[in-house]
């Protein structure tokens, strides 16, 4: 890691452009979220609503049949979907379309059927996977899962926050001094994956050359504010990546600019409601007006 890069207004203006008067939903991506137990059904409609604010055409949520009513409730255009019909889809048994983008993890717990269940995505998917939270918790738990991650035929978006990080990186020597740069840095090195690390001055990193031994390209979100620290605000932003990575970005852009344009909605939000009074569902009403400001500030 030579330096780390800043993402700016501009490097975000690269990759979300306005779109053609011709596009139709099918255009816009398909995305599928599993998220949520029992219990925890508000995981899950913040990661959906955010990847139907980002531009989504076609969001799918996997969730236990008991949210169904909550969710349809909260997100109307969410098409609830079982994990049968999900994993049937992945492999190809489901008609001729497969999922452009899976996120997995929020809100899910860390049983034996999360377990299961973020096994056979990584064994039968092939595209963009963004793991946040509780798949976090059961990857950084167990050896098996650990391993299919970094054999993962497609590419892997790692979320965590430092604690989260830390529990990934339990096998790993830690000097109790490790930069929040070295930390990513690491978790790009031991999955071979892009990786986040969240918070103040959120971290994106990755591994250009794909090799273990290759430099690492860090690079540092400048929006966000202390409001953000809340509940639901994580979920958020996995919603917000996921779409982007199924509406076509590549799986690095897509990252840049989703910590970027999550900032920039919990500014807008912090600057209506202000940092005590901030909650989740304020980033996702505010996505909208970052990708706007995006999108008006390239003409």
């Amino acid at each position: 890691m030579d330096r780390v890069n800043t993402i700016e207004k501009s490097t975000v203006q690269k990759v979300v452009r306005k779109r053609s008067p011709y596009m139709h939903k099918g255009n816009c991506g398909r995305v599928l979220i599993v998220a949520g137990g029992a219990g925890m059904t508000g995981a899950a409609c913040f990661a959906s609503r955010a990847a139907m604010r980002s531009g989504s055409g076609l969001v799918y949520l996997c969730t236990p049949k008991g949210n169904y009513p909550v969710v349809q409730t909260l997100a109307p255009e969410v098409i609830c979907v079982d994990w049968t019909e999900a994993q049937e889809r992945l492999i190809g048994k489901r008609g001729e379309w497969q999922y452009d983008a899976i996120a997995f993890g929020p809100g899910m717990g860390d049983s034996a059927n999360t377990r299961r269940m973020l096994k056979s995505v990584l064994l039968a998917y092939e595209g963009p996977v963004v793991l946040d939270a509780d798949g976090l918790n059961v990857l950084a738990a167990n050896d098996e899962l650990r391993e299919f991650a970094r054999g993962f035929r497609g590419e892997l978006i790692l979320t965590p926050h430092v604690g989260e990080a830390k529990r990934l990186l339990r096998e790993e020597p830690m000097d109790p001094a490790m930069s929040r740069e070295d930390m990513v840095s690491a978790l790009v090195r031991r999955y071979g994956c892009i990786a986040l690390l969240k918070g103040a001055g959120t971290l994106v990193a990755r591994c250009p050359s794909g090799r273990d031994n290759g430099a690492i390209e860090v690079w540092c979100n400048t929006t966000g504010n202390p409001g953000m620290a809340t509940a639901g605000s994580g979920d958020v932003l996995t919603g917000v990546i996921a779409s982007l990575c199924g509406q076509g970005l590549s799986p690095w852009d897509a990252a840049k600019a989703g910590v970027y344009l999550h900032g920039l909605a919990g500014d807008f939000a912090c600057s209506e409601k202000g940092e005590y009074g901030l909650i989740a569902s304020d980033i996702v009403e505010a996505l909208p007006y970052a990708f706007q400001d995006i999108i008006n500030s390239n003409y």
